[in-house]
């Protein structure tokens, strides 16, 4: 029902909303005399209309994809469109955003800017988008293949080995002996996101190739919380109950590593390290505390949402691409770092 309702709103929103804009101060041109009587030199031109661009977010409301939706929006005040937010319940609604994609396809929007859920499922939906003839801008996800205009996200493989590094180097830091059998727990959003998938494979390639032999990544076990921070809260104190030897908690993703310091949080456990992605309100209370072993790897989303909507608008006005995939960056901020200038100007941009 909520999936309908926010249709609904939406488009309505589409064909009613007024969007501002800024008038042309020039006076009109004189017509040809063949034409309609000229109009008076002093009347004004009429107001331009504003390129209307659909942002299609993953999850609607989530801490993570507001920030970025923020950075959408300023953008389009910034830049004089109109940015039209839509975006599902939860990350497992593929259904639900591939038909946020068709509509907004049908409503004949100037530029379409969206977070794939899937990258297998979404991509034949974008490549028809994108033969449409609308500019398609991924943010924060590829789909498989290459029919869309330019995607801004993460270096997603150099992010997991960034996490696993942190991970390994904090492990050793509390002393853990080398020789210790040990499991590190892993729980993810979707399956099937290409993020997903890159940051798993650049965690385990360096996991594989620096970790002791004794300290194991639980990839067998790995759960998918589907978004939901109710199921990924109750994964991380499944994992808790199951695994005496855990000493470490993965989460790729920002749901995932709300529901694993949640679980710690609620147990106090100040044992396990904890290194997850992205700056919501929970991990950077614990980073902030002091008194767990923690780290994050902070993504620049305010940013993928500006500039995908300053992409997506540049190409509307029939601009080109200069690069198709634009690395954001991300930042590792733990307790050290967390008040710095640097780490300040992403997580309060």
């Amino acid at each position: 029902m909520k999936k309908y309702l926010a249709f609904i709103l939406v488009f309505a929103m589409v064909l009613s909303l007024t969007a501002c804009g800024t008038e042309a101060n020039a006076p009109a041109s004189n017509a040809p005399a063949s034409s309609a009587p000229a109009a008076d030199p002093a009347s004004p031109a009429p107001a331009q209309t504003p390129k209307k661009i659909a942002m299609i977010v993953k999850v609607i409301g989530n801490q993570y994809w507001a920030v970025l939706q923020a950075g959408a929006e300023q953008a389009g005040k910034d830049l004089g469109c109109e940015v039209i937010v839509t975006g599902v319940g939860a990350e497992s609604d593929i259904e639900g955003q591939i038909t946020l994609l068709q509509n907004a396809v049908s409503a004949k929007v100037d530029a379409i800017v969206i977070g794939p859920v899937d990258s297998t499922s979404l991509a034949a939906p974008v490549k028809e988008a994108y033969e449409s003839g609308i500019p398609v801008v991924l943010v924060d996800t590829v789909v498989n293949g290459e029919d869309y205009s330019a995607a801004l996200l993460t270096d997603n493989v150099e992010a997991g080995r960034m996490a696993a590094e942190e991970m390994l180097k904090k492990l050793r830091e509390t002393g853990l002996s080398e020789d210790k059998e040990s499991v590190i727990a892993v729980q993810v959003g979707a399956a099937g996101s290409q993020t997903i998938i890159d940051r798993l494979k650049g965690f385990n390639e360096y996991w594989d190739a620096n970790a002791p032999k004794a300290w194991k990544v639980l990839n067998d076990d790995i759960k998918v919380n589907e978004g939901s921070i109710e199921k990924a809260t109750s994964f991380g104190q499944d994992f808790l109950t199951a695994y005496p030897n855990l000493v470490g908690m993965f989460g790729p993703n920002n749901g995932s590593t709300v529901g694993f310091v949640t679980s710690l949080t609620e147990a106090g456990r100040k044992d396990i390290v904890m290194i997850g992605f992205d700056f919501s309100d929970e991990i950077a209370n614990m980073i902030k505390s002091g008194e767990y072993i923690c780290s994050s790897v902070v993504q620049r989303q305010y940013y993928m949402g500006y500039d995908g909507v300053k992409l997506a608008l540049d190409l509307a006005n029939g601009g080109n691409v200069t690069e198709k995939t634009i690395d954001t960056g991300v930042l590792l901020v733990d307790a050290s770092n967390v008040n710095t200038a640097e780490v300040q100007s992403v997580i309060n941009p």
